[in-house]
């Protein structure tokens, strides 16, 4: 007796789904989001000339790290289909960077939180800056946790090959979380010079202030 024996083979996405748009869409504005919140912290540095301290700086760090789980979906999005173990990858890396963000701005709230301790440096709306990085990291943990629970729905799949304007938004979102890495690296460096342990209290970039 002939068995009859069907193969499955499993054929390329070809279009992506509205909601396959909005998970990469959703990931540049991770990315983005992300670089928002330092480029407001750069106002209150370059602006109005309050340094940084270790642990804020530390935060930057671990928000640029959490935002390159996305961007690596958004840069494999420009160069085929996104697979699932990418996708879920990124936003894996995304929720543990977020997490240990969060303990580093936790810990540094609770170091100023006992009156009649003022805090460091200046506040926003009220809020110190490392107590809207708590926030932000939260943010960051449930935007991932969210996304890693909808995966079958958010995945980009092909939605950045489909669609030349998600090509041209996620060049402009690696770009701009490029400069935002590159300049917060040159910014630790004139802040911390040739010293191998930065000031916990910095009052001047120390490149500088060792040079003349």
């Amino acid at each position: 007796m002939n068995t009859a024996t069907a193969t499955v083979t499993r054929t390329p996405v070809t279009e992506a789904g509205l909601s396959n748009k909005l998970g990469l869409l959703f990931a540049n504005l991770y990315v983005l989001g992300m670089c928002a919140t330092i480029g407001g912290a750069y106002i209150f540095q370059f602006g109005l000339w309050e340094y940084p301290c270790p642990m804020c700086l530390l935060q930057r760090m671990f928000m640029l790290l959490s935002a390159l789980g996305p961007a690596l979906v958004v840069y494999r999005s420009r160069k085929g289909a996104v697979s699932s173990q990418d996708n879920a990858s990124g936003w894996g890396w995304a929720l543990v960077c977020a997490l240990l963000g969060s303990t580093v701005s936790i810990a540094q709230v609770l170091m100023h939180i006992v009156p009649p301790d003022a805090g460091y440096a200046g506040a926003l709306f009220g809020l110190h800056l490392y107590t809207w990085a708590a926030i932000t990291f939260g943010a960051a943990v449930l935007a991932a946790g969210i996304n890693l629970v909808l995966v079958h729905r958010s995945e980009p799949l092909d939605a950045g090959v489909a669609s030349p304007a998600l090509r041209r938004i996620g060049s402009f979102t690696l770009a701009v979380l490029v400069f935002f890495a590159v300049s917060n690296l040159v910014a630790c460096f004139f802040l911390q010079g040739f010293h191998w342990q930065m000031s916990g209290d910095p009052t001047s970039y120390a490149f500088f202030s060792d040079l003349f």
